[in-house]
């Protein structure tokens, strides 16, 4: 185990010298753990003592200010973020082998499926933790399409495992991506047979939920999502109307929650794209759960 974190070690290593954004995620985390001193130590103990015991790098002060900012459900405090982290990692450390967390934790990327589209393109879902995909705030882990060639993802949807409703992954954000890449997805739903990248997305983290043993899929609703301060009024009013369409209902834990997955039976090429990604996650859950995915 690794030596106890006290307030003190981590007002010191909001100095230490290092990469730009590091420095500036420490002190940030430095700062805020004067606010909420008890939960700061006790997440910086737990992630530390875990990073140790499966052998992954130190956390990144990204992944150590999680509990200090808001995080997966706004208007909760520092002490219930603390509890939905700690309640993702002891699931995940429960489900997955010693070696999928370890890899997950050091920021490794697994792919979920490789998608044979029109045109010979091919599309990659991947599963990472989510400070690889700058989206910490919004959950745990990402998973992100990506057209292979290009350098940006076409969605980003965040989640988390979580105990509400005996056991549930919950969605924590989806994004589109940066400004200026709509011909892209409009060109990725084309090849993909009318598939859109951020149903694939959703299909990836639904057909992850089943196949861990059945956990429903919750969803933050516009009015909870930890950045809509931060988003434009079209992306605000996207978000509930986005989960209704796709089948959610309202629900009072973080706005909105899926019904069971049920594959699509067709023999087009959309429903192929489908059968890929949900074939893929399976495989994905059963070598994580044993070895190294």
């Amino acid at each position: 185990m690794a030596k106890a974190v006290t307030l003190l070690d981590v007002l010191r290593d909001g100095f230490l010298p290092g990469p730009p954004d590091e420095i500036k995620a420490r002190r940030v985390f430095a700062l805020r753990a004067l606010m909420a001193p008890k939960v700061a130590v006790a997440w910086a103990n737990h992630i530390v003592d875990l990073h140790e015991s499966v052998g992954a790098p130190p956390p990144p002060a990204r992944v150590l200010g999680k509990p200090l900012r808001s995080y997966l459900k706004s208007g909760w405090s520092p002490k219930r973020r603390l509890t939905a982290l700690l309640d993702h990692s002891r699931r995940a450390s429960a489900l997955l082998s010693a070696e999928t967390v370890r890899a997950l934790l050091a920021g490794e990327v697994f792919e979920l499926a490789s998608l044979a589209a029109r045109k010979s393109s091919v599309y990659r879902l991947e599963l990472a933790a989510s400070f690889v995909q700058s989206t910490q705030r919004e959950g745990e882990w990402a998973l992100n399409l990506t057209k292979q060639g290009d350098d940006f993802p076409l969605t980003k949807l965040t989640f988390s495992l979580s105990d509400e409703a005996g056991g549930a992954l919950v969605i924590g954000g989806l994004q589109g991506p940066q400004t200026g890449r709509k011909r892209a997805v409009i060109d990725a739903t084309r090849e993909l047979h009318g598939l859109r990248p951020k149903d694939s997305a959703l299909l990836g983290v639904r057909s992850l939920a089943r196949a861990m043993g059945g956990l429903s899929v919750l969803a933050v609703g516009d009015a909870s999502h930890v950045l809509r301060r931060m988003q434009d009024v079209d992306k605000l009013s996207a978000y509930d109307s986005y989960w209704r369409e796709r089948g959610a209902a309202d629900d009072p834990a973080f706005g909105f929650r899926f019904p069971a997955l049920e594959n699509d039976k067709g023999t087009d090429g959309r429903a192929r794209m489908k059968a890929a990604i949900v074939e893929g996650a399976e495989a994905f859950v059963a070598r994580a759960m044993t070895g190294r995915p």
